[in-house]
């Protein structure tokens, strides 16, 4: 073969070469393996030169499905136009807090044993653990127990306790941090602790600094409680949001931003040092306009099998979600507007593109094709519109009053297209172990408030929701709020719909108990509704009653009893006290409160009506212990009337008696304004409160004092007394 032959097969092979890396750069996703080269990061999308999406309006009637990316390119064109600006997307996170992502966190140090005598072993079986929604999915917390030791967290500090029993209990070992662990889970000789974490030298290390925030997740085996030992270390991009275990395997969930990158364009995740990231084949998106995107990155991690790999999905999501989960499936749902500027936006840029000058013309088209790393989507559509109200400010205001009446005139006819303007968008993902699956879509008008407004039950999605009251500008008047309820089948197609409860008002509390919804609406009284739900193709109401004041949590006491605990109020309104109900419904056409407890305090309060967690019960032992707080000064000859610690109230099924406050006031420090108790347990016969700088072990009985433990955390640069 001559020369000539041999430079064209040469070319010729060049050529076939360039076009495969050319394809594979476009087609070939992120690896789902391990390494951090540039080569996980192909394909730079096709918005090189900038692309602007005219404005679109949430359109509720438009069928959701999830879809997946099937290139990097295709990723990064979604990431470019959805991205936030850089100076808020930062701190737009859900589940960030901006003071925790400021701190310095840094891998955790090794365990450091505190041995201070060899303590009794008693077999517990009698034990409190941590108040879950759904029986079967624990959730993470603050604070655990496994009957023989507790496990909780203060500040960057893990303390195990030999807990039982109560005299000789001991630090028998810390985990410090110099990150701020959040959450932790124990199974069995293995624990899970996570939480936000910052640090540039790991990231240098690495060659990666995360934009969108970070979290660790290690795991311990600790089969001797004295010496723990670190079997695993993950980073998982994103803030912290939620993390539920069934079995042996936690469901733990991060959220990130749209950030454009060439090298990881994915979320990433790092075991020990090794750096991956989610395959973009495993990434899905929605149909739907977003307005602060976020990705939801879900990773199943079997704790008691470390080495085990780690089974990752993301789906794009808004802000602001809520999730619920039962044994088979996680719901992520968040709240879409229909926005009235939006719309009457859309409107005037309709109207004034005939009035614009050839030259404003061409400038709004530079702005559209800027590129997306220099002008982010809603910066275009800003600079766009000031370019219009310039026209509309040279009006004379005849000119402006008949413009302003055009735009009145065709918003009202779009406004007359919506029967709401606030709907719950509702994404099932499936879990069975390590197996994730992208589930069906729904929405309902509404929103929610918490993760009890939803549930799940003989494969039908329950939830409630409330209509906003609203100002219609067009219409010059007010629409009064309204509760529903929906009953959703396995695709989440709605069955039946309960609408227009307690207009006016919203809800403050639900509880699903199998075939029933209870549940509390305020404005000035408190409706406590009975929802029959036994029929999913029609929901009915049972009975209600009306007191004053509000539930902002509901506990099953038993199949005819709840517990509520919230505010009292007078008839008017004004709240007036920490309050405890009991409701019978045994009668369900005439719920009746038939027992309650009200602070004298009219600013008492307890954490337990926000966070379940706080809420310790115990139908067996007649027993309720809730945190409390009273910044009451007033003095007598016996001193402040004000109190910090936890109420233990004896509670039956017609009465609620309070027994006594557990103190926990010397131990305030700089945890003062606001109720210190964090969480409670029992074990046994024992009772016990936990507040950030103390643990106090209590009899059950008679609330003898039986020991304190300080639990001192190396928590700021200077020492608190």
């Amino acid at each position: 073969m001559d020369q000539k032959k041999l430079n064209l097969v040469f070319v010729l092979g060049v050529l076939v070469l360039a076009l495969f890396l050319l394809v594979a750069g476009c087609e070939v996703p992120p690896g789902p393996g391990p390494g951090p080269g540039p080569g996980t990061g192909t394909g730079t999308g096709t918005l090189e030169t900038g692309t602007y999406q005219e404005v679109e309006i949430f359109n509720p009637d438009e069928e959701l499905s999830a879809k997946s990316f099937k290139t990097v390119a295709e990723f990064n064109d979604f990431v470019k136009m959805n991205a936030q600006p850089r100076s808020t997307a930062y701190y737009g996170l859900l589940g960030g807090d901006v003071r925790m992502m400021d701190m310095a966190m840094e891998e955790a140090a090794a365990p450091q044993a505190i041995a201070t005598g060899e303590a009794k072993s008693v077999e517990v079986t009698d034990y409190s653990e941590t108040n879950i929604q759904v029986e079967g999915v624990d959730e993470a917390d603050i604070l655990k127990t496994d009957g023989n030791y507790i496990y909780t967290i203060t500040g960057k500090t893990l303390f195990i306790i030999k807990a039982y029993p109560g005299e000789d209990a001991e630090i028998v070992s810390t985990l410090e941090f110099d990150n701020r662990p959040a959450s932790l889970f124990v199974n069995g000789d293995y624990m899970a602790v996570f939480g936000n974490y910052h640090d540039l030298d790991f990231f240098k290390e690495i060659d990666f600094t995360p934009r969108q925030g970070m979290t660790f997740f290690n795991i311990y085996d600790i089969s001797d409680r004295d010496d723990l030992e670190l079997v695993k270390e993950y980073k998982f991009e994103g803030n912290y949001f939620q993390a539920r275990m069934i079995g042996d395997y936690v469901y733990f969930i991060t959220t990130t931003g749209p950030e454009y990158r060439r090298i990881y364009p994915t979320p990433v995740v790092i075991e020990d040092v090794v750096v991956r990231t989610v395959p973009v084949r495993d990434i899905y998106y929605y149909p739907i306009p977003y307005d602060s995107t976020q990705f939801a990155n879900i990773h199943a991690i079997e704790i008691t099998d470390p080495d085990e790999d780690v089974s990752s999905k993301t789906v794009a999501v808004e802000g602001s979600q809520n999730m619920y989960m039962s044994k088979n499936n996680i719901y992520i749902t968040y709240t879409k507007y229909i926005n009235e500027w939006d719309l009457r936006r859309e409107i005037i840029i309709d109207l004034m593109e005939d009035e614009l000058t050839e030259a404003d013309k061409e400038l709004i088209e530079k702005i559209k094709i800027t590129d997306n790393d220099v002008l982010s989507q809603s910066e275009k559509e800003n600079k766009i519109f000031q370019i219009i109200q310039t026209y509309i400010n040279y009006m004379d205001q005849d000119e402006r009053d008949d413009f302003e009446d055009k735009v009145e005139e065709e918003l009202k006819e779009k406004l007359e297209e919506y029967d709401y303007m606030e709907y719950t968008v509702i994404h099932k993902i499936s879990v069975d172990k390590d197996d994730i699956s992208i589930g069906a879509d729904g929405k309902v008008p509404g929103k929610i408030i918490n993760q009890f407004s939803m549930d799940e039950y003989e494969d039908v999605f329950r939830i409630a929701t409330t209509v906003s009251g609203r100002w219609w500008s067009t219409l010059k008047e007010r629409t009064e709020s309204t509760n529903n309820i929906y009953t959703l089948d396995s695709d989440l197609d709605v069955m039946d719909e309960f609408k227009g409860l307690a207009e006016g008002e919203q809800i403050y509390s639900t509880r699903f108990m199998g075939d029933r919804l209870y549940m509390v609406t305020f404005r000035q009284v408190d409706p406590f509704f009975v929802i029959d739900l036994s029929n999913p193709n029609k929901i009915k109401e049972l009975g209600k009653l009306k007191i004053p004041g509000f539930s902002r949590y509901l506990h099953p006491y038993d199949e005819d009893t709840i517990i509520g605990i919230g505010r009292d109020a007078t008839e008017t309104g004004r709240t007036r006290g920490l309050k405890i109900s009991l409701f019978d419904v045994s009668d369900v056409e005439n719920p009746e409160e038939i027992a309650k407890f009200v602070t004298e305090e009219r600013y008492a309060q307890s954490t337990a009506e926000y966070e379940h967690k706080a809420f310790l019960f115990s139908k067996e032992k007649e027993l309720l212990v809730i945190p409390v707080y009273s910044a009451d000064y007033r003095w007598d000859e016996e001193g402040s009337q004000g109190y910090n610690g936890a109420m233990v109230f004896e509670i039956t099924r017609n009465d609620i008696d309070l027994r006594g406050i557990i103190d926990h006031s010397m131990a305030a420090g700089k945890y003062y304004y606001g109720p210190l108790v964090e969480r409670s347990l029992y074990i046994e016969e024992l009772l016990y409160t936990k507040s950030p700088t103390l643990l106090r072990i209590n009899e059950l009985d008679d609330l003898k004092s039986v020991k304190n433990i300080e639990l001192k955390s190396e928590d700021g640069p200077y020492p608190i007394y």
